[in-house]
């Protein structure tokens, strides 16, 4: 088995399942499963997930394994399941946050398992959200994984504040952020999201960032709009000043620094 791991990797192939395996080697399973056992406590290979692999190449095995992105989208594959790379690692791929997150921010269609390997985690946000042409594709080692562009980005760290925090801990990252979003964008981001409590706490936290000419569009476009008064922060109590150009009462105050 050791051959044909080695046979995959010189074809830039870093993942495996045990379905593929047991095709390719047409091993027993006892046997098969005595050589993955084998390989896995070499560090040739790790256990991502119940019959999933990914291969660790030698100047990998002091890390603990191989980025988890180089694996992802073969992962989703097999679970059958879209997906995109959001929220705080996208954020940090597009050049906001202090430091690279801990795990991998992963959003999808429905509830999948957490995966934790020695090296890195795949956290997953389920949402009925999709952005078809709100994702731009990033170069990893075994090919493109989707990421979602800073404006949908920004959206997810409000619609996920919760599970990352809180308030406090997203707007400096959000502050960051900002310098990416493209008008563009943030127009058609706004469009595809269902929830418009989120587009105007977004545009409100984008102008009192000190980016009024990037949201004008924005806010001539929710001008149109029924007008729905929102809280800046769901999370804390409804009190504080009103701002009616945004329909926002600011219940929280804004923290730039972590």
């Amino acid at each position: 088995m050791a051959t044909w791991v080695n046979e995959q990797q010189s074809r830039g192939q870093y993942a495996f399942t045990r379905a593929e395996a047991q095709a390719a080697l047409s091993k027993q399973a006892p046997t098969l499963t005595k050589a993955i056992q084998r390989l896995c406590a070499s560090g040739r290979i790790e256990r991502v997930c119940r019959g999933f692999y990914a291969i660790v190449p030698l100047e990998y095995k002091g890390a603990g394994g191989v980025p988890a992105e180089w694996y992802l989208s073969k992962l989703m594959k097999v679970r059958r399941l879209p997906f995109y790379v959001g929220l705080l690692t996208a954020a940090a791929w597009h050049g906001a946050g202090h430091q690279q997150p801990q795990e991998l921010h992963v959003v999808t269609v429905k509830q999948t398992r957490k995966v934790k390997t020695k090296r890195t985690r795949i956290s997953f946000f389920v949402s009925r959200q999709l952005p078809h042409g709100l994702t731009e594709d990033r170069r990893t080692q075994t090919g493109d994984v989707p990421v979602s562009t800073p404006a949908w980005t920004a959206l997810d760290l409000l619609r996920f504040q919760s599970r990352l925090g809180g308030f406090d801990s997203i707007t400096p990252v959000l502050a960051e952020l900002a310098e990416n979003i493209r008008i563009k964008d943030l127009l058609d981001a706004s469009v595809r999201e269902q929830d418009r409590s989120l587009v105007r706490r977004l545009g409100w936290l984008l102008s009192a960032l000190g980016f009024d000419e990037k949201v004008k569009p924005l806010l001539r476009a929710l001008q149109k709009e029924r007008p729905i008064k929102v809280l800046l922060d769901p999370a804390k109590p409804p009190r504080g000043r009103y701002d009616s150009l945004w329909c926002v009462v600011k219940n929280a105050e804004l923290i730039l620094e972590p």
